[in-house]
């Protein structure tokens, strides 16, 4: 069992039980979404560089276009640190990435290697001060930042509002007119404290299977 079914299932940290059931336990809409769809598939990563990097890799750019750029940098053994640390700028670039990108995973990989970052360090660290270490890093937003603590580091208060497919999510679970913004998705998510991390799962899942008609064998 990883750590994310840990928390999600069995306990969340605080010797209360799983964060699904306190969650459905704040919201009456999350226990409905949970009897329909079922719990959230286990979507944990490694806490690893690999992990951050992809994460900046699929800033901004489709599921389709992050995965092939991917899938070229892995054929160009350009995913691990001594990969990206031994190619040059333009050889990052010639196998999909924009400039920048480029450029803030080199930054990143120099990060680590220097010691200056210790991934291992961030998972002895509370939620929002990993949240700060990441966003001083060039290239790490606040998406990334939620994404590796939620995925990587099994952070059930980690809460990327500026997620569209979640923002999709929400207006279903809360039969709103409109997509919520940003700001509208951090006061959603202040009555579900201390399990947004949970939610967001939750609406991963409520979104792929209502609106990427995905089943749910195939999450």
């Amino acid at each position: 069992m990883t750590d994310m079914q840990h928390k999600l299932h069995i306990d969340a940290g605080g010797g209360e039980g799983g964060a699904l059931v306190a969650l459905a336990g704040l919201d009456a809409d999350i226990a409905g979404a949970l009897d329909r769809y079922g719990p959230p598939p286990d979507r944990s990563l490694p806490a690893s560089f690999e992990t951050l990097a992809r994460a900046i890799v699929g800033q901004q750019v489709s599921r389709a276009a992050a995965s092939s750029i991917w899938t070229r940098m892995e054929a160009g053994g350009v995913t691990a640190i001594g990969g990206v640390l031994a190619a040059s700028i333009d050889e990052l670039m010639a196998v999909g990435l924009s400039r920048r990108k480029a450029e803030y995973l080199t930054g990143i990989a120099e990060e680590i290697s220097s010691g200056r970052l210790n991934i291992e360090d961030l998972q002895e660290m509370g939620g929002e001060d990993v949240q700060k270490r990441l966003v001083a890093i060039r290239g790490v937003g606040a998406w990334t930042a939620d994404n590796f603590r939620l995925f990587a580091l099994a952070d059930m208060d980690a809460w990327p509002v500026k997620d569209v497919a979640l923002q999709e999510a929400m207006k279903i679970l809360k039969s709103l007119q409109t997509r919520p913004t940003a700001e509208d998705m951090e006061d959603l998510g202040n009555a579900w404290r201390p399990f947004r991390g949970a939610g967001a799962l939750v609406l991963w899942h409520l979104y792929a299977i209502e609106v990427r008609k995905v089943t749910v064998a195939d999450i």
